[in-house]
């Protein structure tokens, strides 16, 4: 029963985790729990929770979405709402995830950005992110690799103002002292320490220990590097499972919003920093968890909120190639990767299907052949008119509707007119 309606016994554990025998890892939210004479152990309220944070998260997503797209037309919004919505990136992984303290700290996060960060009361701020910055450490210790880089970001180059930096500092300091006391303390505990679950007159237990820091870091250090050229191998294919879709949706949205002019102006270049920045900072995390399609889908959600929160009135919409070929792409992808048999999408990605990330990256590679021959072929015509003004010929109508120049003055002053 456990796990059938409401989420797998680990996740659900962590809600348990308490404090009463002691200080153990990730055990402040059933401390918390407890407080108001709650029962942190009840499956059925866990379950519950986890589905209205899992469903909020998604409103939330659905509602950045919409913002990023308000200029677009009506088709194309929608195209975009379905492409990232269906991706196992955002709402799949919310669902194989489900119960995961982490959609918590980021459902938190996130409003407390969207309605703080933009006001002026720093002493307000400067407070809430600080008793959130040790709150969230304490309750998921990875969750600081998510909060902490969105908060530079935002403090950086989206928001600029001191509300955003004192945010930032705050919830750094705080959220620094937690992570130190945890890597002081922790130590691997046995699956006994590990708090029974009830469903009515049904318990559970999960089945594995709570691993150390170091042990865990041990094991992925000799996965990755000491098992020879499998072992490279296995982690560059890793990385491209887990970071293709993200990467591919964030390419998306950056597209459809700000275009893909060159040089890039500054807008561009501080969205593109809120996806790669953030997705950098997840690296140690790497070393020490087997989840890495989780850590680059909440990241990539983190990203996109920020970028929603923070978009002005400007955008810039790309050519219709190039609006094809992501849409469809999109579409494709979308259509092929929400799939049971990504039912562990959240540990290595699309790798976790070797044929479906195969067909997948040949989708992109189509998608950004398309895409340059989009960009030569706009290059050539600019040239194509640059070169008529530069020979004193005026008048020039876009292609497709005909080209009409009149010749140089002393010249035969007639006008000619060509149709495609």
């Amino acid at each position: 029963m456990f796990g059938w309606f409401g989420p797998d016994g680990y996740w659900a554990t962590h809600w348990a985790r308490d404090y009463s025998s002691g200080f153990v890892r990730r055990g402040l939210l059933g401390t918390l729990i407890q407080l108001p004479g709650g029962d942190p152990s009840d499956y059925a309220v866990i379950a519950i929770f986890s589905w209205v944070i899992a469903l909020a998260l998604m409103v939330v997503i659905a509602d950045a979405l919409w913002r990023l797209t308000r200029p677009l037309a009506r088709w194309q919004a929608a195209t975009i709402l379905v492409i990232v919505l269906l991706s196992p990136v955002t709402s799949g992984m919310l669902i194989e995830t489900l119960g995961d303290p982490i959609q918590l700290i980021v459902l938190v996060y996130v409003l407390l950005a969207r309605h703080l960060l933009a006001g002026r009361r720093i002493g307000v701020i400067t407070a809430v992110f600080a008793a959130f910055g040790l709150t969230m450490s304490l309750i998921h210790e990875a969750a600081v690799f998510f909060v902490l880089p969105a908060l530079f970001i935002q403090a950086l180059m989206l928001r600029k103002g001191r509300g955003a930096w004192m945010a930032f500092a705050a919830c750094f300091i705080s959220s620094a002292g937690g992570v130190a006391v945890l890597l002081l303390t922790n130590e691997a505990e046995p699956i006994t320490s590990n708090p029974a679950l009830h469903l009515g007159d049904v318990t559970y237990i999960y089945p594995m220990q709570f691993d150390s820091f170091t042990n865990l870091l041990r094991d992925e250090l000799i996965r990755m590097f000491a098992s020879g050229i499998g072992g490279y191998m296995e982690t560059i294919a890793r990385l491209g499972g887990a970071a293709a879709l993200p990467v591919f949706l964030a390419l998306l949205l950056i597209t459809f919003r700000h275009g893909l002019s060159r040089p890039w102006s500054g807008r561009q270049l501080a969205v593109i920093a809120a996806f790669i920045l953030p997705a950098l900072a997840i690296m140690p995390l790497l070393l020490v968890a087997h989840d890495w399609g989780r850590f680059f889908a909440y990241t990539f959600i983190i990203s996109m909120l920020a970028m929603a929160d923070t978009a002005g009135e400007e955008t810039a919409a790309p050519g219709r190639t190039v609006m094809l070929s992501f849409l469809g792409s999109g579409l494709l992808l979308a259509g092929l990767t929400t799939t049971d048999q990504l039912a562990l999408y959240r540990m290595d990605g699309l790798r976790m299907q070797p044929h479906l990330m195969l067909v997948s990256f040949a989708i992109l590679l189509m998608a950004r052949l398309m895409v340059m021959f989009s960009e030569r072929r706009s290059g050539e015509q600019q040239n194509a008119s640059s070169d008529i003004q530069d020979t004193g010929l005026v008048d020039i109508i876009p292609p497709g509707d005909g080209i009409s120049y009149r010749a140089q003055a002393g010249r035969s002053g007639r006008q000619r007119n060509t149709a495609p």
